[in-house]
């Protein structure tokens, strides 16, 4: 049997009803009996009990993955205020679903959980290729759970995903498993068996002016950089406005302006957006910025950002090996969403040009991604990002 998939979405008001369409559209694509596993991306506005319970009343028994989101993506361009559902089916291509603990308690033991639940639900006769996991996109450290992950599958070990997000509220965000909905968690599925992956990430933005270094951080906020307020890095550029960020959200400049962490041989920098800065001139950034980093501003364009896109897309393709993929995973900044603004569809079509009109597409806009570094030195060990697109492309 080939891998088989579908796609089914719905914007029907009601919770309850939205799921169970959604899931209809989708089952009626396979016309093959009920799937081995269900994806489910979905807006922050639905009743997500409802929502669940109206995709379990058409497939009650497949595993179940997925979460909230900042908008959702398919083949037909950026969704809003919609559930959208993925049916897989295949021989070849083998799934486990798994859960973690409380992000915001104790996130590196939440991904190392994950990890293990999910590995002593695999078949030791498969090849595991990669962990996709959906973690909360406002609690919690990112980056910890990743070290969790990779503290039980290694360091080079692919891991892919992106962080649950509630339409650009940041209030609550959600996640999915199985029947259940959760919060403060990270749920995820490992993927093994006889199949070919590929992935790429990219973001397209460039560094300007010196490099300053993390000399004084705490997780994601950075106290100093070269022994001063580490707000002062933006002075050169925003002037006097630099003192009354702390009294507004720095969402809409992060994405034109975030910082960029270097990595040793990575064609491009880490990128970390900046939420705010605080009444001590110090920066909170979206994810963990390490004491001793280097950092630069960066600065980005819609040009850039698509260039990247494809990039990545490349990548991607590059990495199946000659093989056709039979359906493509992307995980997208919300920053990049707000940066196309209405030209947000440019970048789903530039994905179609590089993997094929027919080739099933479905994603999120996310608070957050995760990837695994690109260059050889760094042995593809997984980064949470910001800003960046991340393309997982499944072929056989």
């Amino acid at each position: 049997m080939a891998i088989l998939v579908s796609i089914g979405k719905s914007t029907d008001m009601e919770s309850y009803s939205a799921g169970s369409a959604a899931c209809c559209q989708a089952l009626e694509q396979i016309k093959s009996g009920e799937p081995d596993i269900v994806f489910c991306f979905a807006s922050s506005r639905f009743n997500h009990s409802q929502l669940i319970q109206g995709i379990k009343s058409i497939i009650p028994n497949a595993p179940l993955v997925g979460c909230t989101t900042a908008g959702e993506i398919t083949a037909d361009g950026p969704e809003t205020k919609s559930v959208i559902v993925l049916l897989l089916q295949s021989d070849k291509l083998h799934t486990a679903v798994g859960m973690g603990g409380k992000v915001s308690i104790a996130a590196r033991s939440a991904g190392s959980k994950l990890a293990r639940d999910v590995i002593q639900k695999t078949n030791d006769s498969f090849i595991r290729h990669a962990l996709m996991i959906f973690s909360d996109g406002i609690n919690g450290n990112g980056t910890d759970v990743i070290r969790g992950i990779q503290d039980i599958t290694g360091t080079s070990f692919p891991i892919i995903g992106g962080s649950a997000g509630d339409d650009f509220l940041f209030q609550n965000t959600f996640q999915y498993y199985e029947a259940g909905v959760f919060q403060d968690s990270v749920v995820g599925v490992l993927f093994s068996g006889d199949i070919k992956i590929g992935i790429g990430a990219r973001h397209g933005w460039y560094p300007l002016g010196k490099p300053q270094i993390v000399t004084d951080a705490r997780h994601n906020i950075i106290k100093k950089l070269d022994g001063r307020p580490a707000a002062g890095i933006y002075e050169e550029y925003f002037g006097p406005r630099v003192a009354e960020m702390h009294k507004e959200p720095l969402v809409r400049m992060a994405i034109m302006y975030p910082l960029g962490m270097s990595i040793q041989g990575e064609a491009e920098c880490i990128i970390r957006n900046v939420l705010r800065a605080n009444e001590f001139g110090e920066l909170v950034c979206a994810g963990e910025v390490p004491v001793s980093s280097e950092i630069r501003v960066m600065m980005g364009s819609k040009e850039a950002a698509l260039k990247a896109a494809r990039k990545a897309a490349q990548i991607a393709l590059a990495g199946l090996k000659g093989l056709k993929a039979k359906v493509v995973f992307v995980f997208d900044s919300v920053s990049r969403k707000k940066l196309y603004g209405r030209n947000a569809a440019q970048e789903i079509e530039i994905l179609k040009d590089v993997f094929g009109l027919a080739v099933p597409i479905f994603g999120f806009y996310t608070y957050g991604e995760q990837a695994p570094l690109g260059a050889e030195i760094n042995l593809g060990q997984a980064f949470f990002h910001n800003e960046t697109i991340v393309v997982f492309a499944i072929g056989e």
